[in-house]
């Protein structure tokens, strides 16, 4: 009899624990249409930027607020600072205007999306909410934009490029690093660095992933710094990312599709041996620059094979 109860007990245990599962089981609901979704984000960036103004710091810090009914500030859509650029994505079908203020281009090295940065953000996301209070003895409700603080970073962070949200990509090689200053103290001063603010349409964000306290489908806006960078070289082949992907001298060119010279599915720039002749590109631009000993061509002075155009390296005639 106790091991019939104790069967019984067990059965109806099985049973409620998978009942249970059952019931926490949340299927998440499809992402909607990049096309539709992206209108709606940019009808509420722009009215953002007509409504809000900006206080900017000595140290290029931001703090937005609304602009109140007569109020004489001067809205971020009508600053000088006020730039967009824009971004096919092919994947979604979509262009994307991505606004950007520009406070401070920055004095050193550009940067591009396959390197790596080194910056301080401040990112919220914003999104319309009502206030009721009583004035008077009547019940009165009013409409404001709240802003939803995600993520800070006093302190700079290393980021590589392509593994952040896409609008980062897209936006921090529009700007320069910076000097820094090493002090005896230990402390380090960074000086005429890039910086700026960014709004996002969510696609370019998180997009239908709510993360944290950020909503699903939220234009993002980033305030940041650009202190620093470094090229990359994904393959380890001597030549830089940057070189490899495309034409280096346009950003927009890291956009589209990266260069893949001998059509083997992997790009230049991941692939250690370009041209497919069984070299490794490290090797076909080695040279031996005294007797027994060996050094590397910088990527303007690769040469090219003995009547072609290409550089050596992406000749498989020659290796």
């Amino acid at each position: 009899m106790k091991r019939y109860q104790f069967f019984i007990a067990i059965v109806s245990l099985v049973i409620i624990t998978v009942s249970c599962q059952k019931e926490d089981r949340v299927t998440a609901p499809p992402a909607r249409p990049y096309a539709e979704v992206y209108p709606e984000d940019l009808e509420k960036i722009e009215e953002f930027l007509d409504t809000h103004y900006v206080v900017v710091d000595s140290d290029y810090n931001t703090n937005f607020f609304e602009i109140e009914e007569g109020g004489t500030e001067t809205p971020i859509s009508a600053m000088p600072e006020l730039e967009f650029r824009n971004l096919y994505v092919e994947a979604h079908d979509v262009e994307y205007k991505i606004y950007f203020l520009n406070l401070r281009q920055g004095i050193g090295e550009s940067v591009t999306r396959v390197d790596s940065a080194m910056v301080a953000y401040k990112g919220f996301s914003f999104q319309k909410a009502t206030n009721t209070e009583v004035v008077a003895g009547e019940t009165v409700t009013t409409e404001y934009t709240a802003q939803i603080f995600f993520d800070e970073r006093i302190s700079p962070i290393w980021f590589q490029l392509e593994d952040v949200i896409r609008g980062w990509g897209a936006i921090i090689p529009k700007f320069n690093t910076g000097t820094i200053t090493n002090n005896p103290d230990g402390s380090v001063n960074y000086n005429d660095f890039g910086a700026g603010v960014m709004f996002l349409p969510s696609a370019l964000g998180y997009y239908n992933s709510a993360t944290g306290n950020i909503p699903s489908y939220a234009p993002l806006v980033f305030n940041f710094k650009l202190y620093n960078q470094k090229s990359r070289d994904h393959d380890f082949d001597r030549i830089l990312s940057k070189y490899e992907y495309g034409d280096n001298t346009d950003i927009e060119t890291f956009e589209i599709e990266a260069n893949d010279t001998d059509g083997d599915g992997l790009p230049d720039y991941l692939d250690p041996d370009d041209d497919g002749d069984g070299f490794l590109t490290k090797s076909e631009i080695r040279y031996e620059s005294s007797p027994g000993i060996y050094s590397y061509y910088d990527f303007s002075s690769i040469p090219t094979c003995s009547g072609g155009t290409l550089k050596k390296h992406l000749d498989p005639a020659c290796n």
